[in-house]
């Protein structure tokens, strides 16, 4: 798009998005580098019986975090406090205060309630998500079952994470709640190294650092909110206030839709967990491979671009709303094309530098380099379902994404057993893959009729020239570390250096393809960050020259 034709008030709320993101993406780029830390110790010094113990374990309550925490409750309170803020600015009011404290508490009843009865009957939740032939292995069942209790308290401290992140996400703070998580890699990473016989049980420690982790976490955030002066309190006389009611009746539908993408993940476990030992954490570490990228891209850009389109919505500002959702949904697949083509290409060199080592064996490397290279491709789907996800959600139409994501859980649920029967754990992948495509054109294919034209033709023309320099990219990438692995052998260093070369050579050849074939989200991404780069420069030799004088 010509920007001498945009409104200076546009170009600097695209501008403020791409900041955003990138603090975002700054954060979590080295929780995510932590994170890869802590599960290549997890891999190596613990067997694949612990390792599924655990791993099914957090499940859970990992599952109520997404569900009540970061999902529909952010997504249904940012809109809500943003337009409220709005109004206070110009009333002079604070009906955004008395929000907060409001739906803060119903938000704790509900999270006293749920933890309780969490770890009262974790038992029962996990022989109904497990598959009988996990459960008839008592000893693991019991130890995924003492895991789950000790863990199920991270829902109460990381719902309140959430609660706190999505305060200070709607205020422009970014960068903060992005690190926050770095805290909780830390202590998970201590107590993967702490000796096995400082607990009663092998893996206890794991599961303790899970809370840990998620109350220093949590905590990090206070000062921030307190100094913003929206330190959320407990205050009956608003529990009833009429925007509290407006956010819970905006979090129903929400519920649902984040709930049905999040029972995927359930569904997945009871498949997984019958298909032998080991294949749960097949998928949770190929699930952390594909996080990284998501993370950084999709997901920064979703939770910044949310309190933006809301702000344009509220504003009435529709042409402004659609043109953003699109730039950024072509910058999400200038980023995630390349990234799941190179995924899938090293998806056994990437297995074996960061995990083969320890109890960490040959076959663990080819079972989890199977499910990279195939949740390679769901990257693109996952990462443009984050971005078009807000759109809806700043419409406060929070109903199609739940239908979206029950279609897509109907089509896994359906096609999974099948592909299963036929290809093992490939199936099971390749399904999730099948119902990631689905759930993305669900929410594709309608945004003309309920919003405007959406620019599709361009998008397409946009994204066949970034896949057609990712696969340039890949094919260069997989014959170059194939040839220099004959040079440098298969030792751990040698797998490390020819990593690192190839990921330069194949970064270098996407880069120069995408800029032969004129890639608008190559210059835009360029000019972005040198003008991050310049004002900073500039800022800094202000601040230099005041100093002097």
């Amino acid at each position: 798009m010509n920007q001498e034709n945009d409104p200076s008030g546009h170009q600097e709320a695209k501008k403020n998005v791409i900041i955003y993101a990138l603090s975002m993406a700054f954060g979590t780029l080295s929780s995510r580098i932590l994170g890869l830390v802590r599960d290549m110790a997890f891999a190596a010094l613990f067997p694949r019986s612990i390792t599924d113990a655990w791993t099914a374990a957090f499940r859970l309550p990992n599952l109520f975090r997404r569900l009540l925490g970061e999902g529909a409750l952010s997504i249904s309170f940012i809109p809500v406090f943003v337009e409220t803020v709005l109004e206070d600015k110009k009333n002079n009011t604070q009906q955004a205060s008395n929000l907060v404290n409001g739906l803060y508490t119903c938000l704790l009843l509900v999270l006293i309630i749920l933890t309780t009865l969490g770890i009262l009957f974790a038992d029962k939740v996990l022989l109904f998500l497990l598959d009988e032939t996990y459960v008839s292995n008592t000893s693991q069942f019991l130890l995924t079952v003492r895991m789950a209790q000790i863990m199920f308290g991270f829902i109460f401290l990381m719902s309140h994470f959430a609660y706190f992140m999505g305060i200070l996400n709607a205020l422009g703070e970014f960068a903060l709640p992005a690190l926050a998580p770095l805290f909780f890699n830390i202590a998970m990473i201590i107590s993967t190294l702490l000796p096995s016989g400082w607990f009663e049980e092998p893996g206890d420690g794991l599961a303790w650092g899970v809370l840990v982790g998620g109350l220093w976490q949590a905590g990090v955030l206070i000062p921030a909110l307190v100094r913003k002066g929206f330190f959320p309190k407990i205050s009956f006389e608003y529990w009833n206030h009429p925007k509290v009611r407006r956010v819970f009746k905006s979090m129903v539908p929400g519920l649902l839709g984040t709930g049905i993408l999040q029972l995927t993940t359930l569904v997945n476990l009871r498949f997984a967990s019958g298909l032998g030992e080991g294949v749960i954490s097949y998928i949770y570490w190929a699930d952390r491979l594909l996080e990284l990228p998501l993370s950084l891209v999709a997901v920064s850009l979703g939770t910044a671009l949310l309190p933006t389109l809301s702000r344009m919505w509220s504003e009435g500002s529709r042409d402004k709303l659609l043109e953003t959702s699109q730039h950024y949904l072509r910058l999400n697949l200038f980023v995630c094309l390349p990234a799941a083509v190179g995924l899938f290409s090293l998806s056994r060199p990437l297995v074996e530098v960061l995990f083969q080592r320890g109890k960490f064996s040959e076959s663990d490397t080819l079972a989890t380099a199977l499910v990279v290279s195939i949740y390679a491709f769901i990257l693109i789907f996952s990462s443009s379902v984050k971005v078009l996800v807000p759109l809806y959600y700043a419409m406060k139409n929070t109903k199609w994404p739940a239908i979206a994501g029950a279609i897509s859980l109907v089509t896994h649920v359906i096609l999974a057993p099948l592909f299963m029967k036929q290809w093992g754990l490939g199936g099971l992948v390749g399904s999730s893959l099948v119902s990631s495509c689905v759930n993305f054109l669900c929410l594709a294919i309608p945004v003309n009729r309920w919003v405007g034209s959406f620019g599709w033709k361009s998008l397409a023309i946009s994204a066949l020239k970034n896949f057609f320099a990712a696969a340039f990219m890949g094919v260069v990438v997989y014959f170059f570390n194939q040839k220099l692995r004959i040079y440098l052998g298969v030792s751990e260093m040698g797998r490390l250096v020819n990593l690192i070369l190839t990921l330069v050579v194949g970064v270098t050849f996407f880069v120069l393809v995408a800029y032969g074939l004129k890639s608008e989200e190559l210059n835009a991404t360029y000019q972005t960050l040198k003008d991050k780069v310049t004002g900073r420069f500039k800022r800094f030799k202000t601040r230099s020259m005041k100093k002097c004088d």
